[in-house]
């Protein structure tokens, strides 16, 4: 078995049946199993469900009380029986010519973690998201490597799972999986953080691999009110992680600029659903800087450096403006910057968070 593709799904009878159905287009020689674990869904997700795997035995079906996303991914890892995992989301479309390709050059390059690109498609158009050229991933070695490294560590794309293919024995063999979507926020890029961490052979590539639909309803596409807390709780948990792991130190470039990115997304993804209230964000970024975790961390010596690889110069300044603010525990200034200059802050989100 060469690949097993994980497909979590809550109440997505409208969508499940074109999710798995893109992926039944798999007509190469190496094996694939469709493992779709139903996670306590109340709509007739689990009848369609039946009805697919009893027309193509490559499906497994599960069915769990609702635990969410994570715990539902983690029972899909566990009953995996591929080579590799491939982490799907119902409301998505995966490409699997792309996917062979993603899978043929992992085998070549022994990759622990082989990544493409994708395509954002909402209100009608198709966006294609390139990645750099291919090659490895690496924080050290040949200069091509580093700079496609520093391209892409803070990039949404690198915080994705969806666009990527894991060999299972790697995970296995330093125990990563995925933590519960209920309590943290962007649990996706916790998850390959920590695998980041284990230095892993990663390697790049920009084959389109999945379709992203924004239009669709799901946990990262409306509000949440606790959007703050999450995010807080789930930084809280990487430093916590890298610091048992003792490797806190030489994942700072990537965690400095992560805190940022995350007080700005805290702030900045419910203002469509909730509009635009002075008094929301100060609460939102005073519990976010409140967090000691959190300022303890914005307050490493020097952590300012380690934001100038960033890719463009209004965000390595707005950073740090955002890392100075957490430091001091005033936050003020800030939300007042969100809340005059919104329009471009969603441009933002538009760009950087793509």
């Amino acid at each position: 078995m060469e690949i097993s593709f994980i497909i979590p799904v809550y109440n997505g009878e409208r969508c499940i049946g074109e999710c798995i159905g893109e992926i039944q287009k798999w007509d190469k020689k190496e094996e694939i199993e469709i493992i779709v674990i139903d996670d306590g869904s109340d709509d007739g997700t689990w009848d369609v469900l039946n009805r697919a795997a009893e027309n193509d035995g490559r499906i497994k079906v599960i069915r769990i009380t609702n635990s969410g996303q994570g715990v539902a991914r983690n029972l899909g890892f566990h009953a995996a029986s591929g080579k590799y995992v491939y982490y799907a989301d119902a409301d998505d479309r995966a490409n699997t010519e792309a996917i062979y390709k993603l899978y043929m050059k992992a085998e070549e390059m022994q990759a622990d973690v082989a990544m493409g690109g994708y395509y954002r498609i909402g209100n009608g158009k198709a966006v294609r998201v390139h990645m750099p050229e291919n090659g490895f991933v690496r924080r050290t070695g040949k200069p091509e490597d580093v700079e496609r490294y520093h391209r892409i560590k803070t990039e949404s794309a690198f915080g994705y799972v969806w666009n990527k293919l894991y060999r299972k024995s790697f995970l296995s063999e330093h125990n990563l999986y995925m933590d519960d979507v209920k309590k943290l926020n962007m649990e996706d890029f916790l998850f390959n953080l920590k695998v980041w961490s284990k230095a892993p052979s990663f390697y790049c590539t920009d084959y389109p691999v999945y379709s992203y639909m924004t239009d669709h309803i799901s946990t990262t596409r409306n509000a949440d009110p606790e959007i703050h807390i999450k995010s807080a709780a789930m930084l809280t948990e990487l430093f916590s992680y890298l610091e048992k792991e003792r490797v806190m130190e030489e994942n700072l470039d990537i965690v400095i600029p992560l805190i940022a990115r995350m007080f700005c997304w805290s702030l900045i993804k419910n203002i469509p659903y909730e509009g635009r209230e002075m008094e929301q964000l100060r609460r939102r970024a005073i519990a976010f800087a409140g967090t000691l975790e959190i300022r303890s961390a914005a307050g490493t010596p020097g952590a300012s450096k380690h934001l100038q690889r960033l890719p463009s110069l209004p965000q390595r300044i707005f950073y740090r403006f955002c890392l100075r603010a957490l430091r001091r525990g005033k936050v003020g200034g800030v939300c007042m910057m969100f809340y005059l200059l919104y329009p471009v802050m969603r441009r933002y989100v538009d760009t950087v968070l793509k």
